[in-house]
């Protein structure tokens, strides 16, 4: 391994962690970025203390990855392999993601994903907070069949840090109890991609918005809230935080 592939690695390991400690740093010090509340509820230490001892496995991104690269996947370096996989990893990560998360939520496969559900409310570190079994289940599945396509064209092993490196960043301002996107997001960009609230009303509901980045197969499969765009506009334009976790829009 080279020490480019070492940091890689590392940082993949690290960034969930690094970035709840600046969500958790912005919660308590009360920072602009939090005054556009999704929820009127404050998270409870048990909460955080549960959350954290859950996010002990975390790091098996990094664990995995660098399992799948020891034995010689990922080999190629080039610039448009670069592109490619992370194109490709980002579309898989969509569809794998939408697929293993609803299946979770059948009632036979309800035990994998239970904990992460304890949060009803999300806060600081909900989002390095899953079980053992759903953090396997999920990398394996998403790293397998990069492997299985690596046989046939060979994938760029950083464009694999890059989107995770993203999707560690992202998922855990979509596991904030705030909203830091601008009141016109869902008039362009929004009506691609999720947001914070998006996700916030599947945690409160327990319920659709099944989505990663993307609301394309929610909308695909109508497992869509209905009133998630209002309800973006209040909190954000509006700043008015949901009361109750089963409020629906006025």
């Amino acid at each position: 391994m080279f020490w480019d592939e070492m940091v890689g690695l590392l940082v993949v390991a690290t960034i969930g962690h690094i970035m709840a400690a600046m969500c958790y740093a912005a919660y308590k010090g009360n920072w602009s970025i939090c005054d556009r509340k999704i929820y009127d509820a404050s998270i409870q230490g048990k909460q955080m203390r549960r959350e954290l001892k859950n996010s002990i496995w975390t790091p098996m991104h990094a664990v995995i990855l660098a399992g799948f690269l020891y034995v010689g996947f990922f080999p190629s370096r080039s610039g448009t392999s670069f592109f490619a996989t992370l194109a490709l990893a980002f579309v898989w990560a969509e569809l794998w993601h939408y697929v293993s998360h609803r299946a979770m939520h059948l009632k036979a496969l309800h035990w994998i994903h239970a904990e992460h559900h304890k949060s009803h409310v999300n806060g600081p570190f909900t989002a390095i907070s899953f079980s053992f079994s759903e953090k396997l289940i999920f990398d394996l599945g998403y790293l397998g069949v990069l492997a299985i396509i690596d046989v046939v064209v060979p994938l760029n092993f950083h464009g694999i840090v890059f989107w995770y490196v993203g999707y560690l960043v992202m998922n855990s301002f979509g596991h904030a109890n705030f909203e830091f996107r601008p009141g016109d997001y869902n008039s362009f960009l929004g009506k691609v991609m999720t947001s914070t609230t998006y996700h916030s009303l599947h945690h409160a509901r327990y319920t659709h918005n099944y989505g990663l980045a993307t609301r394309f197969f929610d909308r695909l499969f109508a497992t869509e809230w209905t009133d998630y765009e209002r309800l973006f506009h209040r909190v954000v334009l509006e700043q008015r935080p949901m009361r109750h976790l089963r409020e629906r829009a006025d």
